[in-house]
Protein backbone atom coordinates (compact mmCIF):
# COMPACT_ATOMS: atom_id res chain seq x y z
CA UNK A 1 0.00 0.00 0.00
CA UNK A 2 2.74 2.61 0.79
CA UNK A 3 4.49 1.76 -2.49
CA UNK A 4 1.25 2.32 -4.38
CA UNK A 5 0.71 5.63 -2.58
CA UNK A 6 4.28 6.69 -3.42
CA UNK A 7 3.83 5.84 -7.10
CA UNK A 8 0.48 7.63 -7.19
CA UNK A 9 1.92 10.74 -5.50
CA UNK A 10 4.86 10.76 -7.91
CA UNK A 11 2.50 10.43 -10.90
CA UNK A 12 0.35 13.28 -9.57
CA UNK A 13 3.46 15.43 -9.09
CA UNK A 14 4.55 14.77 -12.68
CA UNK A 15 1.06 15.63 -13.89
CA UNK A 16 1.16 18.91 -11.99
CA UNK A 17 4.59 19.79 -13.40
CA UNK A 18 3.46 19.00 -16.96
CA UNK A 19 0.25 20.98 -16.50
CA UNK A 20 2.00 24.00 -15.02
CA UNK A 21 4.71 24.02 -17.71
CA UNK A 22 2.05 23.73 -20.41
CA UNK A 23 0.04 26.44 -18.73
CA UNK A 24 3.05 28.75 -18.49
CA UNK A 25 3.93 28.20 -22.16
CA UNK A 26 0.31 28.73 -23.13
CA UNK A 27 0.09 31.96 -21.12
CA UNK A 28 3.30 33.27 -22.70
CA UNK A 29 2.05 32.44 -26.18
CA UNK A 30 -1.32 33.98 -25.37
CA UNK A 31 0.37 37.13 -24.04
CA UNK A 32 2.41 37.40 -27.24
CA UNK A 33 -0.68 36.96 -29.36
CA UNK A 34 -2.57 39.53 -27.32
CA UNK A 35 0.23 42.09 -27.73
CA UNK A 36 0.34 41.43 -31.46
CA UNK A 37 -3.44 41.63 -31.79
CA UNK A 38 -3.54 44.78 -29.66
CA UNK A 39 -1.04 46.50 -31.93
CA UNK A 40 -3.08 45.58 -35.01
CA UNK A 41 -6.30 46.75 -33.33
CA UNK A 42 -4.64 50.07 -32.50
CA UNK A 43 -3.48 50.35 -36.13
CA UNK A 44 -7.03 49.56 -37.28
CA UNK A 45 -8.27 52.31 -35.00
CA UNK A 46 -5.84 54.78 -36.48
CA UNK A 47 -6.87 53.79 -40.01
CA UNK A 48 -10.50 54.23 -39.01
CA UNK A 49 -9.79 57.71 -37.66
CA UNK A 50 -7.84 58.58 -40.80
CA UNK A 51 -10.67 57.33 -43.02
CA UNK A 52 -13.19 59.30 -40.96
CA UNK A 53 -11.15 62.47 -41.39
CA UNK A 54 -10.81 61.94 -45.16
CA UNK A 55 -14.53 61.26 -45.54
CA UNK A 56 -15.35 64.35 -43.54
CA UNK A 57 -13.04 66.51 -45.67
CA UNK A 58 -14.44 65.08 -48.94
CA UNK A 59 -18.02 65.73 -47.84
CA UNK A 60 -17.08 69.24 -46.76
CA UNK A 61 -15.49 70.01 -50.15
CA UNK A 62 -18.55 68.66 -51.93
CA UNK A 63 -20.84 70.66 -49.62
CA UNK A 64 -18.93 73.90 -50.25
CA UNK A 65 -18.99 73.37 -54.04
CA UNK A 66 -22.73 72.73 -54.00
CA UNK A 67 -23.36 75.81 -51.83
CA UNK A 68 -21.31 77.98 -54.18
CA UNK A 69 -23.06 76.60 -57.27
CA UNK A 70 -26.51 76.94 -55.66
CA UNK A 71 -25.81 80.60 -54.75
CA UNK A 72 -24.59 81.30 -58.29
CA UNK A 73 -27.68 79.73 -59.87
CA UNK A 74 -30.03 81.63 -57.59
CA UNK A 75 -28.37 84.95 -58.24
CA UNK A 76 -28.34 84.46 -62.01
CA UNK A 77 -32.03 83.56 -62.03
CA UNK A 78 -33.29 86.21 -59.64
CA UNK A 79 -30.62 88.86 -59.39
CA UNK A 80 -31.14 88.74 -55.60
CA UNK A 81 -27.88 89.56 -53.75
CA UNK A 82 -28.90 87.32 -50.82
CA UNK A 83 -28.05 84.27 -52.98
CA UNK A 84 -24.45 85.37 -53.01
CA UNK A 85 -24.12 84.72 -49.25
CA UNK A 86 -23.88 80.89 -49.59
CA UNK A 87 -21.79 81.43 -52.75
CA UNK A 88 -19.23 83.55 -50.91
CA UNK A 89 -19.25 81.22 -47.86
CA UNK A 90 -18.69 78.18 -50.08
CA UNK A 91 -15.85 79.86 -52.03
CA UNK A 92 -14.28 81.04 -48.75
CA UNK A 93 -14.36 77.56 -47.18
CA UNK A 94 -13.18 75.71 -50.27
CA UNK A 95 -9.53 76.66 -49.90
CA UNK A 96 -9.43 75.47 -46.29
CA UNK A 97 -11.36 72.27 -46.92
CA UNK A 98 -9.29 71.30 -49.97
CA UNK A 99 -6.12 71.98 -47.99
CA UNK A 100 -7.49 69.84 -45.17
CA UNK A 101 -8.29 67.08 -47.64
CA UNK A 102 -4.75 67.21 -48.97
CA UNK A 103 -3.36 66.90 -45.43
CA UNK A 104 -5.45 63.93 -44.31
CA UNK A 105 -5.25 62.00 -47.59
CA UNK A 106 -1.75 63.00 -48.62
CA UNK A 107 -0.15 59.90 -47.11
CA UNK A 108 -1.75 57.64 -49.70
CA UNK A 109 -0.36 57.86 -53.24
CA UNK A 110 -3.59 56.83 -54.95
CA UNK A 111 -5.66 59.31 -52.93
CA UNK A 112 -3.09 62.04 -53.44
CA UNK A 113 -3.52 61.84 -57.23
CA UNK A 114 -7.29 62.22 -56.85
CA UNK A 115 -6.77 65.17 -54.51
CA UNK A 116 -4.58 66.90 -57.12
CA UNK A 117 -7.32 66.45 -59.71
CA UNK A 118 -9.88 67.80 -57.24
CA UNK A 119 -7.71 70.85 -56.63
CA UNK A 120 -7.43 71.57 -60.38
CA UNK A 121 -11.14 70.93 -60.88
CA UNK A 122 -11.99 73.17 -57.93
CA UNK A 123 -9.94 75.99 -59.44
CA UNK A 124 -11.67 75.64 -62.81
CA UNK A 125 -15.10 75.48 -61.19
CA UNK A 126 -14.50 78.50 -58.97
CA UNK A 127 -13.19 80.44 -62.00
CA UNK A 128 -16.30 79.54 -64.01
CA UNK A 129 -18.58 80.58 -61.13
CA UNK A 130 -16.73 83.87 -60.66
CA UNK A 131 -16.93 84.69 -64.39
CA UNK A 132 -20.72 84.24 -64.48
CA UNK A 133 -21.19 86.27 -61.30
CA UNK A 134 -19.05 89.11 -62.64
CA UNK A 135 -20.94 89.14 -65.96
CA UNK A 136 -24.27 89.28 -64.15
CA UNK A 137 -23.15 92.02 -61.76
CA UNK A 138 -21.83 94.08 -64.67
CA UNK A 139 -25.34 94.02 -66.19
CA UNK A 140 -24.69 91.33 -68.78
CA UNK A 141 -26.91 88.65 -67.30
CA UNK A 142 -27.73 87.18 -70.70
CA UNK A 143 -24.04 86.52 -71.35
CA UNK A 144 -23.70 84.97 -67.91
CA UNK A 145 -26.68 82.65 -68.54
CA UNK A 146 -25.30 81.82 -71.98
CA UNK A 147 -22.01 80.82 -70.36
CA UNK A 148 -23.87 78.58 -67.91
CA UNK A 149 -25.78 77.03 -70.80
CA UNK A 150 -22.52 75.95 -72.41
CA UNK A 151 -22.37 73.29 -69.63
CA UNK A 152 -18.76 74.16 -68.95
CA UNK A 153 -19.51 74.47 -65.22
CA UNK A 154 -21.50 71.24 -65.31
CA UNK A 155 -18.53 69.36 -66.75
CA UNK A 156 -16.26 70.72 -64.02
CA UNK A 157 -18.80 69.77 -61.37
CA UNK A 158 -19.35 66.30 -62.80
CA UNK A 159 -15.61 65.68 -62.83
CA UNK A 160 -15.33 66.92 -59.25
CA UNK A 161 -18.22 64.74 -58.13
CA UNK A 162 -16.64 61.73 -59.82
CA UNK A 163 -13.24 62.28 -58.22
CA UNK A 164 -14.75 63.03 -54.81
CA UNK A 165 -16.99 59.98 -55.18
CA UNK A 166 -13.96 57.80 -55.86
CA UNK A 167 -12.33 59.16 -52.73
CA UNK A 168 -15.49 58.52 -50.72
CA UNK A 169 -15.86 54.95 -52.01
CA UNK A 170 -12.20 54.14 -51.46
CA UNK A 171 -12.02 55.45 -47.90
CA UNK A 172 -15.40 54.05 -46.93
CA UNK A 173 -14.15 50.62 -47.96
CA UNK A 174 -10.94 51.18 -46.03
CA UNK A 175 -12.88 52.21 -42.96
CA UNK A 176 -15.16 49.18 -43.32
CA UNK A 177 -12.18 46.84 -43.62
CA UNK A 178 -10.44 48.41 -40.61
CA UNK A 179 -13.60 48.28 -38.51
CA UNK A 180 -14.35 44.68 -39.50
CA UNK A 181 -10.76 43.63 -38.85
CA UNK A 182 -10.77 45.26 -35.41
CA UNK A 183 -14.11 43.62 -34.62
CA UNK A 184 -12.87 40.19 -35.68
CA UNK A 185 -9.70 40.55 -33.66
CA UNK A 186 -11.67 41.66 -30.61
CA UNK A 187 -13.90 38.61 -31.01
CA UNK A 188 -10.83 36.40 -31.36
CA UNK A 189 -9.26 37.98 -28.27
CA UNK A 190 -12.46 37.51 -26.30
CA UNK A 191 -12.69 33.88 -27.37
CA UNK A 192 -9.05 33.36 -26.44
CA UNK A 193 -9.66 34.90 -23.02
CA UNK A 194 -12.66 32.64 -22.49
CA UNK A 195 -10.60 29.63 -23.58
CA UNK A 196 -7.80 30.55 -21.17
CA UNK A 197 -10.33 31.11 -18.37
CA UNK A 198 -11.89 27.70 -19.06
CA UNK A 199 -8.44 26.12 -19.14
CA UNK A 200 -7.52 27.70 -15.82
CA UNK A 201 -10.83 26.59 -14.30
CA UNK A 202 -10.26 23.06 -15.60
CA UNK A 203 -6.79 23.09 -14.08
CA UNK A 204 -8.20 24.24 -10.75
CA UNK A 205 -10.93 21.59 -10.86
CA UNK A 206 -8.37 18.95 -11.77
CA UNK A 207 -6.11 20.16 -8.97
CA UNK A 208 -8.96 19.86 -6.48
CA UNK A 209 -9.80 16.43 -7.87
CA UNK A 210 -6.21 15.21 -7.56
CA UNK A 211 -5.93 16.62 -4.04
CA UNK A 212 -9.18 15.02 -2.96
CA UNK A 213 -8.11 11.75 -4.54
CA UNK A 214 -4.73 11.90 -2.78
CA UNK A 215 -6.35 12.76 0.54
CA UNK A 216 -8.90 9.99 0.05
CA UNK A 217 -6.12 7.49 -0.61
CA UNK A 218 -4.21 8.58 2.46
CA UNK A 219 -7.41 8.50 4.51
CA UNK A 220 -8.29 5.05 3.16
CA UNK A 221 -4.78 3.83 3.91
CA UNK A 222 -4.99 5.27 7.43
CA UNK A 223 -8.39 3.64 7.95
CA UNK A 224 -7.04 0.37 6.62
CA UNK A 225 -4.15 0.51 9.07
CA UNK A 226 -6.52 1.34 11.91
CA UNK A 227 -8.83 -1.46 10.88
CA UNK A 228 -6.00 -3.96 10.60
CA UNK A 229 -4.71 -2.90 14.00
CA UNK A 230 -8.15 -3.21 15.61
CA UNK A 231 -9.71 -6.09 13.64
CA UNK A 232 -9.34 -9.82 13.91
CA UNK A 233 -8.07 -11.01 10.53
CA UNK A 234 -9.78 -14.41 10.75
CA UNK A 235 -13.34 -13.48 11.70
CA UNK A 236 -13.41 -9.78 10.79
CA UNK A 237 -14.60 -8.99 14.33
CA UNK A 238 -12.93 -6.39 16.56
CA UNK A 239 -9.84 -7.73 18.31
CA UNK A 240 -8.66 -7.42 21.90
CA UNK A 241 -7.09 -4.02 21.25
CA UNK A 242 -10.34 -2.61 19.90
CA UNK A 243 -12.26 -4.08 22.82
CA UNK A 244 -9.92 -2.53 25.39
CA UNK A 245 -10.22 0.83 23.62
CA UNK A 246 -14.01 0.59 23.79
CA UNK A 247 -13.86 -0.27 27.50
CA UNK A 248 -11.50 2.67 28.13
CA UNK A 249 -13.87 4.96 26.20
CA UNK A 250 -16.81 3.83 28.33
CA UNK A 251 -14.76 4.30 31.50
CA UNK A 252 -13.96 7.88 30.47
CA UNK A 253 -17.55 8.69 29.54
CA UNK A 254 -19.42 10.13 32.50
CA UNK A 255 -22.74 9.59 30.74
CA UNK A 256 -21.99 5.87 30.26
CA UNK A 257 -21.64 5.37 34.02
CA UNK A 258 -25.31 6.19 34.46
CA UNK A 259 -26.32 3.05 32.50
CA UNK A 260 -26.01 -0.63 33.31
CA UNK A 261 -23.24 -2.21 31.26
CA UNK A 262 -22.61 -5.91 30.84
CA UNK A 263 -19.60 -7.83 29.58
CA UNK A 264 -19.94 -11.48 28.54
CA UNK A 265 -16.80 -13.58 28.23
CA UNK A 266 -17.33 -16.59 25.91
CA UNK A 267 -15.09 -19.65 25.64
CA UNK A 268 -15.99 -22.29 23.00
CA UNK A 269 -16.39 -25.80 24.41
CA UNK A 270 -15.17 -28.67 22.20
CA UNK A 271 -13.14 -26.48 19.85
CA UNK A 272 -9.89 -28.24 20.71
CA UNK A 273 -11.36 -31.59 19.62
CA UNK A 274 -12.18 -30.16 16.16
CA UNK A 275 -8.75 -28.58 15.86
CA UNK A 276 -6.93 -31.76 16.85
CA UNK A 277 -9.02 -34.12 14.74
CA UNK A 278 -9.49 -32.05 11.56
CA UNK A 279 -6.61 -29.61 11.58
CA UNK A 280 -6.17 -25.89 11.95
CA UNK A 281 -7.90 -25.07 8.67
CA UNK A 282 -11.11 -26.70 9.88
CA UNK A 283 -10.70 -24.91 13.20
CA UNK A 284 -10.39 -21.58 11.38
CA UNK A 285 -13.53 -22.32 9.36
CA UNK A 286 -15.38 -23.15 12.59
CA UNK A 287 -14.23 -19.91 14.24
CA UNK A 288 -15.48 -17.88 11.26
CA UNK A 289 -18.86 -19.65 11.38
CA UNK A 290 -19.09 -19.06 15.11
CA UNK A 291 -18.21 -15.39 14.69
CA UNK A 292 -20.98 -14.95 12.12
CA UNK A 293 -23.54 -16.79 14.22
CA UNK A 294 -22.68 -14.92 17.43
CA UNK A 295 -22.81 -11.58 15.61
CA UNK A 296 -26.36 -12.39 14.39
CA UNK A 297 -27.43 -13.32 17.90
CA UNK A 298 -26.31 -10.00 19.40
CA UNK A 299 -27.78 -6.53 19.20
CA UNK A 300 -26.51 -4.17 16.52
CA UNK A 301 -25.10 -1.61 18.96
CA UNK A 302 -23.24 -4.18 21.08
CA UNK A 303 -19.60 -5.03 20.41
CA UNK A 304 -18.63 -8.64 19.77
CA UNK A 305 -14.87 -9.18 19.74
CA UNK A 306 -12.55 -12.14 19.36
CA UNK A 307 -9.86 -11.76 21.99
CA UNK A 308 -7.79 -14.83 21.11
CA UNK A 309 -8.01 -18.53 20.24
CA UNK A 310 -11.57 -19.69 20.79
CA UNK A 311 -12.51 -16.84 23.15
CA UNK A 312 -15.01 -14.10 22.37
CA UNK A 313 -16.21 -11.11 24.38
CA UNK A 314 -19.53 -9.29 24.08
CA UNK A 315 -19.71 -5.74 25.47
CA UNK A 316 -23.32 -4.61 25.89
CA UNK A 317 -24.39 -1.15 27.03
CA UNK A 318 -27.98 -0.54 28.22
CA UNK A 319 -28.19 -4.25 28.89
CA UNK A 320 -31.32 -4.24 31.01
CA UNK A 321 -31.95 -6.55 33.98
CA UNK A 322 -30.62 -10.04 34.61
CA UNK A 323 -33.58 -11.61 32.85
CA UNK A 324 -32.52 -9.94 29.61
CA UNK A 325 -28.95 -11.09 30.14
CA UNK A 326 -30.07 -14.70 30.74
CA UNK A 327 -32.07 -14.57 27.53
CA UNK A 328 -29.03 -13.23 25.72
CA UNK A 329 -26.76 -15.92 27.16
CA UNK A 330 -29.21 -18.66 26.21
CA UNK A 331 -29.45 -17.20 22.70
CA UNK A 332 -25.67 -17.25 22.38
CA UNK A 333 -25.45 -20.84 23.59
CA UNK A 334 -28.14 -21.89 21.14
CA UNK A 335 -26.40 -20.18 18.23
CA UNK A 336 -23.09 -21.91 19.01
CA UNK A 337 -24.77 -25.27 19.38
CA UNK A 338 -26.57 -24.76 16.05
CA UNK A 339 -23.25 -24.13 14.30
CA UNK A 340 -21.79 -27.33 15.74
CA UNK A 341 -24.81 -29.38 14.68
CA UNK A 342 -24.79 -27.90 11.20
CA UNK A 343 -21.07 -28.29 10.60
CA UNK A 344 -20.45 -31.71 12.16
CA UNK A 345 -23.86 -33.28 12.71
CA UNK A 346 -23.18 -34.10 16.37
CA UNK A 347 -19.78 -35.65 15.72
CA UNK A 348 -18.14 -32.90 17.73
CA UNK A 349 -20.44 -31.45 20.41
CA UNK A 350 -19.78 -27.72 20.35
CA UNK A 351 -20.90 -25.45 23.17
CA UNK A 352 -19.90 -22.24 24.92
CA UNK A 353 -19.15 -21.29 28.53
CA UNK A 354 -20.08 -17.72 29.41
CA UNK A 355 -19.01 -15.48 32.27
CA UNK A 356 -21.10 -12.37 32.86
CA UNK A 357 -20.09 -9.21 34.72
CA UNK A 358 -22.27 -6.12 35.11
CA UNK A 359 -21.56 -2.54 36.08
CA UNK A 360 -22.35 -0.90 38.46
CA UNK A 361 -24.26 -3.50 40.49
CA UNK A 362 -21.71 -6.37 40.50
CA UNK A 363 -18.48 -4.64 39.45
CA UNK A 364 -17.44 -1.27 40.85
CA UNK A 365 -15.62 -0.02 37.75
CA UNK A 366 -16.09 -0.47 34.01
CA UNK A 367 -12.40 -1.30 33.67
CA UNK A 368 -12.87 -4.29 36.01
CA UNK A 369 -15.60 -5.92 33.90
CA UNK A 370 -13.21 -7.97 31.77
CA UNK A 371 -11.36 -9.62 34.67
CA UNK A 372 -14.55 -10.42 36.57
CA UNK A 373 -16.26 -11.88 33.49
CA UNK A 374 -13.15 -13.94 32.69
CA UNK A 375 -13.16 -15.41 36.18
CA UNK A 376 -16.89 -16.08 35.96
CA UNK A 377 -16.37 -17.90 32.65
CA UNK A 378 -13.99 -20.35 34.32
CA UNK A 379 -16.57 -20.92 37.04
CA UNK A 380 -19.14 -21.75 34.34
CA UNK A 381 -16.68 -24.04 32.50
CA UNK A 382 -15.90 -25.99 35.66
CA UNK A 383 -19.61 -26.46 36.22
CA UNK A 384 -20.10 -28.25 32.89
CA UNK A 385 -20.64 -27.61 29.20
CA UNK A 386 -22.84 -24.77 27.86
CA UNK A 387 -23.37 -22.89 31.08
CA UNK A 388 -23.17 -19.26 32.10
CA UNK A 389 -22.24 -17.63 35.38
CA UNK A 390 -22.60 -14.14 36.84
CA UNK A 391 -19.46 -12.83 38.55
CA UNK A 392 -18.95 -10.09 41.13
CA UNK A 393 -15.85 -8.20 42.21
CA UNK A 394 -16.81 -7.64 45.89
CA UNK A 395 -19.34 -8.64 48.52
CA UNK A 396 -20.85 -12.09 48.96
CA UNK A 397 -20.72 -14.63 46.18
CA UNK A 398 -23.50 -13.68 43.80
CA UNK A 399 -22.48 -15.92 40.91
CA UNK A 400 -25.37 -17.81 39.41
CA UNK A 401 -24.54 -20.91 37.41
CA UNK A 402 -27.40 -22.20 35.33
CA UNK A 403 -27.26 -25.39 33.28
CA UNK A 404 -28.96 -25.05 29.91
CA UNK A 405 -30.93 -27.89 28.37
CA UNK A 406 -29.43 -29.45 25.22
Amino acid sequence: MPARLFRSAKADRNRFIALYVSMAIGLLVAAGLFVYEARIIVADGLRDEEAFAVLGAVNRVLHDLENAETGQRGYLLTGDESYLVPYRQGILDLDDTVLRLQQVAGGDERSLELVRRVMHGKTDKVTELARTIELARSGNRAAAIALVQTNEGKRYMDALRQDLGLLLSDWRERRKVATQDAHERLMFGSAALVAIAVLVCCLMVYTIYVQRRAFARVHAYSNALDQQAAQDTLTGLPNRRRLLSAIDALAGDTMAESHRIALLYLDIDGFKNVNDAMGHSAGDVLLRRLGESLRIATRQNDMLARVGGDEFVLLASHCGDDTKLRELAERLVSSVRAVGDKEYGGRFPIGVSIGIATFPDRVGTIAGLLDVADAAMYVAKRSGRSRYSFGASRGPDRSNVVKLMR
